[in-house]
């Protein structure tokens, strides 16, 4: 609806005199009035209208800066409901998310056969390893940026700071240890991400990528200023691979140099976490709808077949999405701290939550 406002003198146009203050009220009280009705013709739903700016004299004026208590209690009112939860659930990366919460389904996690922490359970190898082996072109396309307290971390090491990125995925923090002044060796043990960090991010004398494992790397130990572990030690599937991951960044850096750790939580409650997900233990299967892009579903040939639009062989359209199951153990409040009190050459600096992760920086103690 366009409300059309008009006031004249007898002369034309507005008096010198006039206050300006009087013609935002009357304009405001008849945008009030004007919705007022048109709620009423919906059968008393409530319609909000997004009225940018007033102008007035040549000024723009905020409607909600005129009129500041009126736009709190608009806030307040409008946030309620499933609308209003669906609509404030965000990612790491601040996004809003759509769609209904993610399902998991519980999983036993079988005692190792060996004590070795090095050996890969078979539960790792079926759905981690396989899963990202077969999903990383998709999954490349859902990860786009480093999430924002993990840039801010990555933001406050000196410049000239040589990081190890380990579980780099398709390389999504090199472009901020780049533009930080840094130097990354990036490593992941999946080789498809790795090659699409190579390809996407590999051009430049400041970045080398590897396929390796976070449990045993090939780098060299006590040179790395920082190292990070982003969403890869919920992967792991018994205590001691956990703590060994932890001590091989130990291991990479430097006295002084600086980890830091993010991990899904078992906490995703509302009053915690705005994301989607919601565990129903802490050993879980994550669904994971694979999609290769840019290729659609047949459901999308038969719409554009009835609207008369071209037809694809079906060679070129998938029946439906390949639904992979990931393994994680989603980490509960004090776990990680735990975890990380193993590793003597780790000293905690700070545990904190952000979105749906229980997060970690600790440094390496003088040797």
């Amino acid at each position: 609806m366009l409300v059309h406002f008009w006031a004249t003198w007898a002369g034309g146009g507005w008096s010198k005199n006039a206050s300006r203050s009087t013609v935002l009220v009357a304009i405001a009280a008849a945008t009030t009035a004007a919705a007022a009705a048109v709620a009423a013709a919906l059968g008393g739903k409530r319609l909000w209208a997004n009225r940018r700016f007033l102008q007035c004299g040549g000024r723009a004026v905020s409607a909600a800066r005129a009129n500041p208590a009126a736009a709190e209690v608009a806030k307040s009112t409008s946030n309620t409901g499933d609308t209003a939860a669906t609509s404030t659930r965000r990612g790491p990366s601040g996004q809003k998310l759509r769609g209904p919460e993610q399902k998991t389904t519980a999983v036993d996690v079988p005692t190792p056969e060996f004590a070795n922490p090095f050996r890969t359970p078979a539960i790792e190898a079926e759905h981690v390893h396989t899963v990202y082996d077969t999903i990383a072109e998709h999954w490349n396309h859902t990860r786009y940026k480093a999430w924002p307290r993990v840039d801010a971390f990555i933001r406050g090491l000196a410049p000239g700071s040589l990081v190890a990125d380990l579980g780099c995925g398709n390389g999504k923090n090199i472009p901020a240890i780049r533009e930080a002044g840094g130097f990354v060796v990036a490593s992941d043990i999946c080789a498809p991400l790795v090659r699409i960090a190579r390809d996407s991010h590999g051009d430049n004398v400041s970045a080398g990528t590897c396929v390796a494992d976070c449990l045993c790397s090939p780098l060299r130990g006590g040179i790395f200023d920082a190292a990070i572990s982003i969403a890869v030690l919920h992967h792991l599937s018994s205590e001691p691979r956990r703590v060994q991951a932890l001590r091989e960044a130990a291991r990479l850096l430097r006295p002084g140099g600086r980890l830091l750790v993010y991990c899904w939580s078992y906490e995703q409650d509302e009053e915690k976490s705005r994301s989607r997900h919601r565990f129903v233990a802490q050993d879980v299967l994550v669904p994971w709808n694979n999609k290769t892009p840019s290729v659609k579903k047949a459901s999308d040939m038969s719409k554009i077949a009835a609207s008369g639009g071209p037809q694809q062989e079906a060679g070129g359209w998938t029946e439906r999405p390949e639904v992979c199951q990931r393994y994680c153990h989603v980490y509960r409040e004090g776990e990680l701290d735990e975890l990380l009190a193993q590793v003597p050459e780790l000293a905690v600096d700070e545990v904190y939550f952000d979105t749906g992760n229980w997060c970690a920086i600790a440094h390496r103690r003088a040797d």
